[in-house]
């Protein structure tokens, strides 16, 4: 989870930067061009008939839009969903678990609306999409829902890259509060070792068939 905000928190201040950088630019192309109109060329130079510029090879701007306009929409939405889950640990501090919930519905949200405009692969998306799961687990171990909170412990647990001492910790402390007669702890744990994305829906369905 860590490694997932840190990243998180690099790629938010990485984009700032780019953003900053070509203000600058534009900035200092637009004096420059104001430069060049308060001090016109030559006499000669200005009477030089200007060379016409086929319309076929005229470059056109509407071509470079869409790629500037999916990464600054791609930047917003990362910035959005990490104020999000901002939020919803705050009101879970202050024991607002029905915000809190709502809040991080929202995150997760804003990473589908990331994915899309980012063209994240399956396996990035379900990475920052897991790590919600660690804080949504917690309000649901709160409101005595074990079964769905061991779920989105596994979903948090499966899809990082690797099994912190923390995770290792609720991972069993969440199974047995569930109370699963199908399996024991190790081989939920074999079940999250496993290569490969571990779908949110696919987990369900294993948590169901151990019940």
């Amino acid at each position: 989870m860590n490694e997932y905000f840190y990243i998180l928190v690099a790629v938010v201040v990485l984009t700032l930067l780019w953003r900053s950088y070509k203000q600058y630019t534009a900035d200092k192309e637009a004096a420059q061009e104001h430069e060049q109109n308060t001090h016109p060329a030559s006499p000669a130079a200005a009477e030089a008939p200007k060379a016409e510029v086929p319309i076929a090879e005229a470059p056109k701007a509407e071509a470079f839009a869409p790629s500037e306009a999916n990464e600054d929409e791609g930047a917003d939405y990362l910035l959005l969903a990490t104020e999000k889950g901002r939020e919803a640990k705050s009101a879970m501090r202050e024991k607002h678990n029905a915000e809190a919930w709502e809040l991080l519905q929202q995150q997760k949200t804003l990473y589908s609306q990331l994915k899309t405009h980012q063209s994240m692969s399956d396996a990035e998306f379900t990475a920052l999409d897991s790590s919600v799961s660690k804080d949504l687990a917690n309000l649901l171990r709160l409101d005595k829902n074990h079964k769905d909170a061991l779920i989105h412990t596994i979903y948090w647990v499966a899809n990082s890259k690797a099994v912190t001492k923390d995770q290792d910790s609720k991972l069993g402390a969440y199974f047995n509060r569930a109370k699963l007669n199908g399996t024991d702890l190790a081989g939920v744990m074999d079940f999250c070792l496993a290569k490969g994305v571990k779908e949110f829906n696919a987990i369900q369905d294993k948590v169901n068939s151990w019940s």
